[in-house]
């Protein structure tokens, strides 16, 4: 019996021995504006389900937070979700996971403002700059075709303030007594032609960052396609203008290249990639809807 006691003890200290040793780490990093990529002063960083938090009374790297640095110490090694936000900021959330071989994880957080507006941005601005699209406003309204655009179309007409026409004189008579005839009314003016923008042009390599109008679950999906000049009227799925004669730009699509779509943060998509040379139309689409075009001719 009294052996059986102590066989008893000794498994209960080894038990206690070894949920006491559970491997723990150090997870800890910065969180970025993914714009600038300058710290975020004074983040919130937190993992969910856990303690580790940096809004505790007690955490003990406050000062750090400044330069938008974080720390939490004896993380036990697993699978856990970090998140990161600040107060009129668009929140990240971001797996990460630690192992017994590699207890410590350093990681890159990002966040950015909410005054963001939805689009294509440049990388490495000092402010987040938009890449513009004008070009878009000139869509035939293709529902197959991933892009068609017309080369040009008529500027927006403007009602032409022309002068009365001069009325008749009632006393004035013809030979056979009739009134005069009015004055015909003048012409109008011919419609103006307004051009299709030029393509914004870039290097081969592709790095920007892309900001979704709204929150899907679905992957973002991102390709780009040789450009080419073709009528209109060869596109079949093409609607909303009558004119035979009219060329737009369509993308070949058996020439197309994968895009590489990396998340940042919520909404917030990074597009790399090597784009081919010559004009190319780049498409981004979720569950098969195109969200975007943008028209690039890569030296």
């Amino acid at each position: 019996m009294k052996k059986q006691l102590i066989s008893a003890c000794a498994f209960a200290l080894v038990a206690m021995a070894m949920t006491g040793c559970e491997k723990t780490g150090t997870i800890e990093g910065v969180v970025l504006d993914p714009f600038t990529e300058q710290p975020v002063p004074m983040p919130t960083v937190w993992m969910d389900s856990t303690i580790y938090t940096t809004t505790k009374e007690k955490y003990p790297f406050k000062e750090d937070l400044q330069k938008g640095e974080f720390k939490f110490q004896k993380v036990p090694v697993g699978s856990y979700r970090i998140l990161a936000g600040r107060s009129k900021y668009v929140k990240s959330r971001n797996p990460i996971q630690t192992t017994e071989a590699e207890p410590n994880l350093k990681v890159k957080l990002y966040i950015y403002s909410d005054q963001v507006n939805p689009g294509l941005y440049k990388t490495g601005e000092k402010t987040p700059t938009k890449i513009n699209n004008e070009w878009v406003l000139f869509s035939t309204q293709c529902t197959e075709s991933i892009a068609g655009y017309r080369l040009e179309m008529p500027a927006a007409s403007e009602t032409a303030k022309l002068p009365p026409a001069p009325k008749a004189d009632k006393k004035a008579k013809g030979k056979k007594g009739k009134k005069a005839k009015k004055a015909a009314p003048a012409a109008a003016p011919a419609s103006k032609m307004i051009a299709l923008s030029a393509p914004l042009v870039v290097d081969g390599k592709l790095n920007v960052l892309y900001v979704n109008a709204s929150s899907v679950t679905a992957p973002l999906v991102a390709k780009t396609f040789a450009a080419v000049e073709d009528k209109v009227a060869n596109h079949k799925d093409c609607k909303g203008f009558t004119e035979t004669d009219v060329k737009g730009i369509f993308p070949d699509k058996s020439k197309a290249t994968d895009l590489q779509v990396t998340y940042v943060a919520e909404n917030l998509y990074k597009i790399s990639g090597d784009l081919p040379k010559g004009k190319q139309i780049i498409q981004l689409s979720q569950e098969g809807k195109t969200l975007q075009t943008y028209y690039f001719e890569v030296k």
